[in-house]
Parts: C-alpha cells; sequence; structure tokens
C-alpha cells in the first residue's frame, strides 16, 4: 500500500485545535463536481470544530450545493465583509482576486484545483497573479501541480505551499447497483465528471465504436458539450451510449458500482476524485496516463492507462480487459488498496494542523 501523501512544507507538531474561529468558506458556484463536495464536506468539518461559518459563493446563482449548505444550517452571504471574519478559505482558482484583494487584511487559505485549465485563466488575466503573493497558504491536491504554477510561486516562502489531496470514503453498503438498468451488452464503461471538452467523455464513445464486441457505456455529469462525433453516436443510440446528467451522487455511485471498467478520458486532471471513488468501489480504472496519479495509480499494478486521444489504444485496452474477468478483479482489488490512505480524516487533520500555523504565524 502507497504511504499517505505528505506536505511541501511539513506542519510538524503544530496542534490540531485553535481557538474558535469565524472563517469565510469562499466556493467558486454552487454546481456538483468532485471539488464542490469535497469543499462542502471540509466546511462541515470545520463547522464541527467549532468554527463559525459562512459561505460565500464568487458566483451568486442558485445549484444543488446551495441547497446542501442551506439545508446543513450554513449561512449564505452574498458578500465578503472583512471585520466580520478572522480567516478566508477559498477554492479553485477562481479565488484568485479574492486572494490578491484580501491578503494584507485577512489570512487566507487557497485550494487551487486545477491544472493547465487554472493556469490559462491565470494567464488571461494577470491581475489575478498577486494572488499567489497574497494568500497565507496556498493549498495543491497533488505535487504535480507546483510545476504547474511554479512561474508564480518561485520567489515565494516555500512554507506557503502545501499538498493536501482531497479525502474519499464511501460506505458501500449504501450503495446498490441494482438500482440501475442492468447492462444489455457483454460490457459496460462507466465515466464520472462534467460531460466537456477537458474531460473528453467523446473519446470513451468513439472507443465503444471501434471495439468489434457489443459494449456500452455512461457518462455521468453535467452536460456542457461534446465533440460532433460523439454527440451523433449519443444520439443514434441512447441506450447503449447514455448521457446522464442531473443525477444525484447516491444514483451516481449505483452506476459506478454497476460498471465493468470505470475509464475517466481527461486531458487534465489534479486529482480526479471519481477515480478514487470508482477505486473504493473495486472497479478496474481505464485512465489517460496524467501526472497527478504519479505515486498513486501505476500501469499495469492497479489500473490500465493509455495515452490522452489515443482512442484506438483506449479501444484496445477495452476488450483486454472484457476478456479477462480475472484481470478487472485484481486490478480492482489492487485499486482499492491504492486509494485507501487517501481518506477525509487524514485530509481533515492536516487542514486543522495548516489553519493553527497559519493563525500562529499571524499572530507574530
Amino acid at each position: 500500500m502507497p504511504d499517505a501523501p505528505q506536505s511541501i512544507a511539513p506542519l510538524g507538531s503544530t496542534p490540531l485545535r485553535v481557538a474558535p474561529l469565524r472563517i469565510a468558506m469562499v466556493s467558486h458556484e454552487f454546481t456538483i463536481t468532485g471539488t464542490s463536495v469535497a469543499f462542502h464536506r471540509l466546511a462541515r468539518h470545520l463547522r464541527g470544530q467549532g468554527h463559525d461559518l459562512t459561505i460565500v459563493p464568487l458566483i451568486g446563482n442558485d445549484g444543488p450545493m446551495k441547497e446542501r449548505y442551506l439545508a446543513d444550517g450554513f449561512r449564505i452571504e452574498p458578500r465578503l465583509v472583512l471585520a466580520d471574519f478572522d480567516l478566508v478559505v477559498g477554492t479553485t482558482i477562481c479565488a484568485a482576486p479574492v486572494a490578491a484583494l484580501i491578503g494584507m487584511h485577512l489570512p487566507m487559505i487557497w485550494l487551487i484545483n486545477e491544472a493547465e485549465v487554472g493556469l490559462n485563466l491565470v494567464l488571461k488575466n494577470q491581475d489575478w497573479i498577486e494572488g499567489f503573493h497574497q494568500a497565507a497558504a496556498i493549498v495543491y491536491n497533488m505535487a504535480s501541480q507546483r510545476d504547474v504554477y511554479r512561474s508564480f510561486t518561485y520567489t515565494l516562502p516555500q512554507d506557503k505551499l502545501h499538498v493536501m489531496p482531497y479525502g474519499v470514503d464511501i460506505d458501500r453498503e449504501t450503495v446498490d447497483p441494482r438500482r440501475v438498468p442492468a447492462r444489455k451488452r457483454s460490457l459496460r464503461v462507466v465515466q464520472l465528471g462534467t460531460i466537456e471538452t477537458r474531460k473528453r467523455p467523446g473519446d470513451l464513445l468513439l472507443a465503444v465504436q471501434a471495439c468489434a464486441a457489443d459494449y456500452e457505456c455512461a457518462v455521468i455529469g453535467k452536460f456542457f458539450g461534446m465533440r460532433p462525433e460523439a454527440q451523433a453516436l449519443a444520439d443514434s443510440d441512447p441506450e447503449r451510449y447514455r448521457l446522464l446528467s442531473g443525477l444525484g451522487d447516491q444514483e451516481a455511485m449505483d452506476w459506478v458500482a454497476s460498471a465493468d471498467v470505470f475509464c475517466l478520458a481527461s486531458s487534465s486532471e489534479t486529482q480526479g476524485l471519481a477515480v478514487y471513488e470508482a477505486a473504493l468501489l473495486e472497479r478496474p480504472l481505464l485512465l489517460t496516463d496524467l501526472p497527478c496519479y504519479e505515486g498513486v495509480f501505476r500501469h499495469g499494478r492497479d489500473c490500465v492507462m493509455v495515452p490522452v486521444g489515443d482512442i484506438e489504444m483506449m479501444a484496445a485496452s477495452l476488450a483486454m480487459l472484457a476478456a479477462s474477468p480475472n484481470l478487472r478483479t485484481r486490478l480492482g482489488a489492487a485499486a482499492r488498496l491504492a486509494v485507501l490512505p487517501y481518506a477525509n480524516d487524514r485530509f481533515h487533520t492536516d487542514f486543522d494542523r495548516l489553519i493553527a500555523d497559519v493563525m500562529r504565524r499571524r499572530r507574530r
């Protein structure tokens, strides 16, 4: 089993608990993504630690995550009033302007959840660069992000930079693949994530089409768009190529559990939380060869990896996995072992230490 990941800047014996703080949780928006769900879990944990929390969305629209926050009794405010808070915790690269504006007045812990996509946004909005300098701490999901943003951070004190992968836990007793339609073909492949260019769901559909055998696939997530030839496939046979938007967490996990193979065809990820969820359900993984998986997954040991956009190799990998149920079982079991160190308790403990460290430095 791989060792649990460590921070770039070790936090040592910093106490886990600090006096209750007034914390503003600055979220990007209220859509459901792996990041937004993990941020919601973090908010619940921090409130459980005795802190007073307010949710401040950068985009004040409605959405399913807003309903979750309200159902849990969180306050939601449309803007950030500095005098009301002791600490700000912001998520996504889009929190850069907040870090740039308030960093001199309030400590801010900034969780950056993007790789190349985030870099492109910073390059288009160069005033965001100041956020790297003003944030009290910058948290990456995975170590591979250090290189992505190195141009903005190489002069910063290294104790500002931390790697803290989100935790992922699943109660397997609550997941039941029998609640979704049974597969009608010889293999079912499932991808979970927003249906958009970066996730490349069209590659999966085209790979399934390229296989000689009669496979089916389901792509689950909020729909933004897909390459035209893949969209045409989905339109021509919606039972074989399912595009499932708007599912709740439970139904999405039921679909993942029903998969013979879980695929994530993305061109860019920072952690790929859906992959970790599928691994906890012991689904064999078909992944693209991305830096974020280094040190977690390895081709042939606990997954199968293909180059981004290589539909022919993806189709061949599906055929290989379809031909060997024993291989699928072995890879699925190994995938679960690979992600067991990435638990919510570990992430939350690390984050508590980071808060204590940031507040201690602020008092100096």
